[in-house]
């Protein structure tokens, strides 16, 4: 299982990088949008366009930091070769119908024919796992989980 948790890492990776590149569009179209706007009519409506793209502005900004800290947190994770006995962030966790890497919060990714979750520490499945090792048994929304493989 670890060179598919290479892969993993990989897939989420390019996912995080490619989320950045299409935030960064975005704050550029916005950009030009505001420039734009100063160009043209005055008044009311114009204050309320450009506010609102101010806001838009911020918003995209802060989505980019969260998407820069997330993908920090994937390289210092993929860094970290040591395999333990027990669930720790970096593990990738087999539950049996599904699989999670216990990493940042990102949801569903693909890689391969597998179907995974990039799941947090602080998510209430993810502060579960923590500590569990092999054959150990989670409770989560009234549905039993064994803890099948970690790698």
């Amino acid at each position: 299982m670890n060179s598919f948790k290479e892969k993993v890492y990989q897939a989420s990776i390019a996912q995080v990088k490619e989320k950045i590149k299409l935030l960064t569009e975005e704050r550029k179209a916005i950009n030009e949008g505001i420039l734009e706007d100063t160009k043209s009519s005055a008044g009311d409506k114009f204050e309320t366009g450009r506010e609102m793209m101010s806001r838009d502005l911020m918003t995209i900004t802060t989505q980019i930091k969260q998407a820069t800290a997330d993908l920090e947190e994937l390289y210092r994770l993929q860094a970290v070769k040591n395999r333990t006995e027990r669930v720790q962030e970096g593990s990738l966790v087999n539950l049996g119908d599904a699989l999670y890497l216990i990493s940042i919060s990102f949801g569903a990714l693909q890689v391969g024919d597998k179907r995974l979750f990039l799941l947090s520490k602080n998510a209430p499945l993810g502060e579960l796992l923590l500590g569990k090792k092999q054959n150990d048994q989670v409770e989560f929304r009234g549905k039993l989980f064994l803890v099948k493989e970690i790698a």
